[in-house]
């Protein structure tokens, strides 16, 4: 990690395992929660598109399951708001607008700037510096490479995920862990799936250009600079909804929004 040999910061005492972005909500069965994180994933990705009718034998076929956690999980889906009231009592996949997903991010840089600025108060556990440093190198790694190919994005996407939310889950603060949870389950909001990225030397650019914000951003918390890591993370969040903001207005006009949204999570 750039610098953090010279770092003088010191880990916190003792190592707190880190708490997940847990669901909180009371009721909820393993198996339903299983089912909604697979049908949430599967919209997310643009496997489910906006306005599709969701039928619960297909989905259950599909996911291997019966037919009773999946009527669960898409009352539980609705009432996280990524489904609404379809034809014959069932339902569909919301159709979300340019200033939602731009609201989501909003949120997000809020959130996981204050995480930084948290991170860098306290101090940062040394468990936790070693799996973001881990991050840091293996997106390093991936960059050498001087252009993505297919085999690079998956490696890419988990990389820029689990940097993300080692941040905000290392607070310890299940609140603010589950409020950015909730801003990442609007498409194109996640960063499970930067939609910006996709292969070719212009977003190559990009990526290494994100990249530097993520080594700027966790040196910044080793050094204990609370108010330049909180800064740093709003503008690399920020970076994101610019790029998401900008393709979608170029696009727009020329297909329609489910299209649009199909197109960028292909």
């Amino acid at each position: 990690m750039e610098d953090m040999e010279n770092s003088s910061a010191k880990p916190t005492a003792p190592e707190a395992e880190q708490p997940p972005l847990a669901n909180s909500r009371a009721g909820v069965s393993s198996k339903q929660e299983s089912v909604a994180t697979k049908i949430r994933d599967l919209i997310i990705d643009g496997e489910l598109p906006s306005g599709l009718h969701l039928m619960e034998i297909p989905l259950a076929d599909r996911l291997g399951v019966s037919r009773t956690p999946v009527r669960e999980a898409l009352a539980l889906l609705a009432q996280e708001g990524l489904l609404e009231p379809g034809p014959k009592r069932g339902y569909k996949v919301r159709t979300f607008t340019l200033d939602e997903i731009l609201e989501a991010y909003d949120v997000r840089g809020v959130l996981e700037a204050a995480a930084c600025r948290m991170l860098a108060e306290s101090g940062l556990p040394q468990d936790t510096a070693d799996r973001l440093n881990d991050c840091l190198v293996g997106g390093d790694r991936l960059l050498e490479v001087g252009v993505f190919d297919e085999e690079h994005q998956t490696p890419w996407l988990e990389m820029n995920n689990m940097l993300h939310t080692l941040l905000t889950t290392a607070t310890g603060n299940q609140m603010l862990c589950n409020f950015v949870m909730q801003s990442q389950r609007v498409p194109l909001a996640s960063a499970r799936h930067v939609h910006w990225y996709k292969l070719g030397l212009e977003n190559y650019d990009l990526a290494r250009q994100a990249h530097r914000d993520h080594h700027a951003i966790v040196e910044a918390i080793i050094r204990r600079q609370a108010h330049r890591a909180q800064a740093l993370m709003e503008e690399h969040i920020y970076f994101s909804r610019e790029l998401v903001e900008k393709r979608f207005r170029q696009q727009r006009d020329s297909i329609g929004f489910g299209m649009l949204q199909q197109a960028w999570l292909a």
